[in-house]
């Protein structure tokens, strides 16, 4: 049964919203004015280009490292390939997680066709549909990449009667080696293995706009928005709330990203994309707190004091509440698999997700702001 404290926190979640000054004192209190979107964007761009498809890590970790060393922080990884970075608060007699994960969803090669195009497995959600055509690149066991293009067996309207209508699924899909392979063997001269992963081209694009249309802005953008918190916090001198854990795990796409999470974490907040389309009242430039998903809803106390943060912190019309039955996190992932721990999330949302992607940097901008908010403990009273 709940607390009379908890009771009360949740009650106060339910209550008017703040006056433009109590907006305004948090938002000098948090620093929200000196949020830069052209950081944010040309670091969603940097950690988009850097390949760490489903279990792929070594690229985005020696990324990650550096980036974190040079704030001042010491980066640490756990068995399951979380990368974390500790940051003491003021108060020690508790710790929350924020995450953000790294992997992006893939391929990953399972035998080869005797012509020498690679038969594949999904990595995540693949849409086949949405990446035929596609180059990729392919990271060898050994370590040599080689290019590739994801193909449709029937894949030219000028040769196959049924090129339009053949189900693009892994019994009709291939990556076919950019380069002169007609044989297995050729395939693998270059090193190409079962188990080699391909990492799709994300095409990032910026709009004078302020529009981002990319593969991978799940979750590279929350990312850039922790890395931006973690920037702000060594520059600032200031400290979280409470003991923060920041989070960074590599699975998560395929549902255990979250299945190991310190057992001294008390809570654990998700930073992903959210939806738009039927059911969400969300467009590009929008936050979305997630309240519940496929695998049920997240921790009702936590969820609340979120949303009385967006209302703290968030443009007026740029935030939301969200359902996301065709979707989990690593938060809720943590919560099923039985950590004793309260789940949240919320993130920008992201038109033609699994796809190439598109949202607005205001989203990403939002999103920090709702960050700021939560680490630094506001709305705890």
């Amino acid at each position: 049964m709940a607390s009379e404290s908890e009771r009360g926190t949740a009650a106060r979640a339910a209550a008017a919203p703040l006056d433009e000054a109590a907006r305004r004192a948090a938002a000098e209190r948090l620093g929200l004015d000196g949020i830069d979107p052209a950081r944010l964007r040309d670091l969603t761009e940097e950690l988009v280009g850097v390949d760490s498809t489903v279990g792929y890590y070594p690229e985005i970790h020696e990324f990650l490292a550096s980036r974190l060393e040079g704030m001042g922080y010491e980066p640490f990884v756990d068995n399951k390939a979380t990368m974390y970075v500790r940051v003491p608060g003021e108060d020690g007699s508790r710790t929350v997680c924020v995450g953000a994960h790294l992997d992006t969803i893939g391929l990953i090669v399972r035998g080869f066709n005797d012509d020498g195009t690679l038969r594949v497995r999904n990595l995540g959600g693949i849409n086949y549909h949405s990446i035929e055509g596609e180059t990729c690149r392919i990271h060898c066991r050994d370590g040599r990449v080689v290019p590739g293009q994801v193909i449709c067996k029937r894949h030219s309207t000028h040769v196959f009667a049924d090129a339009r209508t053949v189900e693009r699924d892994e019994d009709n899909m291939s990556v076919s080696i950019v380069g002169d392979v007609d044989s297995p063997a050729d395939a693998r001269a270059l090193g190409v293995t079962q188990g080699a992963i391909c990492s799709i081209d994300p095409h990032f694009q910026a709009f004078d706009n302020g529009y981002i249309v990319s593969r991978h802005i799940d979750d590279k953008a929350a990312v850039a928005v922790l890395l931006d918190v973690l920037d702000w916090l060594a520059r600032s001198g200031r400290k979280p709330a409470f003991d923060t854990l920041f989070a960074f795990p590599i699975y998560e796409e395929i549902g255990h990203g979250g299945a190991y999470v310190p057992p001294e974490v008390a809570e654990y907040v998700a930073l992903d994309i959210t939806l738009i389309g039927p059911d969400y009242d969300s467009d590009e430039h929008s936050v979305g707190v997630i309240v519940s998903d496929h695998k049920g809803p997240y921790d009702w106390n936590l969820s609340n004091r979120l949303i009385r943060c967006a209302e703290e912190v968030c443009d007026e019309g740029r935030w939301n509440t969200q359902v996301c039955f065709h979707y989990s996190t690593d938060a809720n992932a943590a919560s099923v698999l039985g950590r004793n721990l309260a789940s949240g999330a919320f993130g920008m949302a992201c038109l033609s997700s699994h796809g190439r992607e598109r949202c607005h940097v205001d989203a990403i901008v939002e999103t920090e702001r709702l960050c700021r908010a939560y680490v630094m403990g506001e709305c705890l009273g």
